[in-house]
């Protein structure tokens, strides 16, 4: 009789460590069971501001069939993670640039001058945070995506981890030895700080931790 585990991100494995079948009946439960579908031909039956807040935690799938997939595939998760790691660098790199564009303005100058500094420091540091966390996302994904093929389709703590210390290291290597060691370590050690605590989020914060489960 076999006995089914748990993965780091909550979904069902089986003894030898890999996701159960996508296309089985035991699959197809796992999934009605952790998540709240939509259902286009079945309104939800809420009222007020229910209706707003009280959503389903799962994105709204096309066909059955993409609901049951458990991970996003290489191409996916290289859009993904490029795409946020830019949004991101760009906003808080904006951000960052702004407050410094104000800092240095000098007693006397006019508005228009104040301002221009302030979107030139802007633009300029969001620029290049963005594209740095590009590159990084783009590093992590394809890492991440090459450590689960190699396993043979294992999706668990382990690909994170390594995946996020290769891409720091592979960020680092143009510096030299060291600064590649230095950025794979940082890396390894920020994954491991995410993997270990999604159990306390999903404790303190089970409906965030849902929500949150889209972007891992």
């Amino acid at each position: 009789m076999s006995h089914d585990t748990l993965g780091t991100d909550g979904d069902t494995l089986g003894t030898d460590g890999r996701r159960p079948d996508p296309m089985s009946p035991d699959a197809e439960a796992a999934v009605e069971t952790r998540r709240r579908l939509y259902q286009v031909n079945d309104p939800l039956k809420m009222s007020g501001a229910r209706v707003l807040y009280e959503l389903p935690t799962s994105p709204e799938f096309l066909f059955h069939e993409e609901a049951l997939r458990t991970h996003r595939s290489a191409s996916d998760n290289l859009t993904f993670y490029t795409g946020i790691g830019f949004c991101a660098g760009t906003l808080a790199g904006g951000a960052l640039g702004a407050c410094r564009g104000v800092g240095a303005a000098e007693r006397g100058e006019t508005a228009k001058l104040r301002v221009n500094r302030a979107l030139n420091e802007c633009g300029s540091t969001g620029r290049k945070a963005g594209n740095r966390l590009a590159l990084l996302g783009f590093l992590f994904a394809g890492t991440e995506s090459a450590m689960r093929s190699l396993r043979q389709g294992k999706d668990d703590w382990v690909n994170t981890v390594s995946g996020a210390a290769s891409a720091g290291a592979v960020y680092g290597l143009p510096a030299g030895l060291r600064a590649m060691a230095v950025h794979g370590l940082a890396g390894g050690v920020l994954a491991g700080a995410c993997v270990a605590g999604k159990p306390l989020l999903r404790k303190f914060a089970p409906d965030f931790a849902a929500r949150l489960e889209y972007f891992s």
